[in-house]
């Protein structure tokens, strides 16, 4: 190799090389940052992947113990009959 291709490779980076590296740098760190917020702000596969984690509690619960199964049917059937009863008088009330 010549000597001025050796020189050429031992003279320190200048500082537009300088520039470009950290322009790649902050380029490469940006995408990673916004690969990770796509993963975090991905609300319709978050609320799949919950939805998918309770159905999977309920039919254990169910399958491990169906009388506490039944009684939590039977309480949230109450609270929302309730809730129901509650917003109908209200309307009633407000009509008359």
């Amino acid at each position: 190799m010549s000597q001025q291709g050796q020189q050429d490779r031992q003279s320190p980076p200048t500082e537009r090389e300088l520039g470009l590296l950290e322009a790649s740098q902050a380029r490469a760190d940006l995408y990673d940052t916004l690969g990770q917020l796509r993963v975090q702000l991905d609300y319709a596969q978050r609320i799949d992947d919950g939805v998918a984690r309770a159905k999977r509690r309920i039919v254990a619960e169910k399958r491990e113990n169906p009388m506490v199964f039944g009684a939590a049917v039977a309480g949230v059937a109450v609270v929302c009959g309730v809730a129901v009863w509650a917003v109908a008088s209200r309307v009633v009330r407000a009509f008359q």
